[in-house]
């Protein structure tokens, strides 16, 4: 899914440099998978009826590594409430912000859900990002 999503939204605004490193470091990276065994990155799935609509990953230093959406189901709050569910449980072990590197195509969501830019636009391999931290302070604990 996660594949299907950023050839659709996000390799438009790659090169196809970019669109091999994504494919590599994300889609086909043992590594990357290692870290989920491992627990040093937790991934959320939202779901609609049976269907995988979205999904979310976070590392244990509180950095989003992935956030997809299927083209169907944007606009409906999926990935807002991905990412409230990630802030909850955050709030709750006391982490005080996120951070996450953006793709141009997802920085007017970013923006509406209120991070932040902390740097301008850069490119990496390729991939062109935006660092961005959202400051949870403003975020109530629900226990």
């Amino acid at each position: 899914m996660i594949w299907e999503v950023f050839r659709e939204f996000v390799a438009p605004d790659y090169t196809q440099e970019g669109i091999d490193c994504f494919y590599s470091e994300f889609i086909k990276s043992e590594q990357f998978r290692k870290k989920f065994l491992e627990d040093r990155e937790v991934m959320y799935g939202a779901y609609v009826d049976d269907e995988l609509a979205g999904v979310l990953s976070i590392s244990v230093m509180n950095t989003v590594s992935c956030v997809f959406v299927k083209g169907k189901y944007h606009r409906m709050g999926i990935g807002r409430k991905l990412f409230e569910t990630v802030i909850e449980k955050l709030k709750c072990r006391g982490v005080t912000e996120i951070t996450l590197n953006a793709s141009p195509y997802a920085l007017p969501f970013y923006h509406a859900i209120g991070f932040c830019d902390t740097n301008v636009q850069s490119t990496y391999k390729g991939i062109v990002y935006t660092p961005m931290v959202l400051r949870l302070d403003n975020h109530s604990c629900k226990r």
